[in-house]
């Protein structure tokens, strides 16, 4: 865990806990840096939009393989 102290630290983790790679973790960095609240703000918008995308389709595959395994249990098998 960082130092709650060195805010550079506190915010790197927080972007690495996020799941952003280390070229998108220092991009964030720099913008932060240069006060570019605004395109940090449209760049998280876009990555949680990423995310969002990626639970959904995951959550699609499991509603697939629910309905396939019910089914095969009505069924009794294959």
């Amino acid at each position: 865990m960082a130092n709650a102290a060195d805010k550079t630290a506190v915010i790197t983790e927080n972007l690495r806990d996020m799941g952003l790679d280390d070229e998108s973790t220092e991009k964030c960095l720099r913008m932060i840096g240069n006060g570019q609240l605004r395109e940090l703000e449209r760049f998280l918008k876009n990555y949680r939009n990423t995310l969002l995308d990626s639970v959904h389709k995951y959550n699609d595959r499991i509603d697939c393989l629910d309905y396939f395994t019910y089914t095969l249990k009505k069924n009794g098998g294959i």
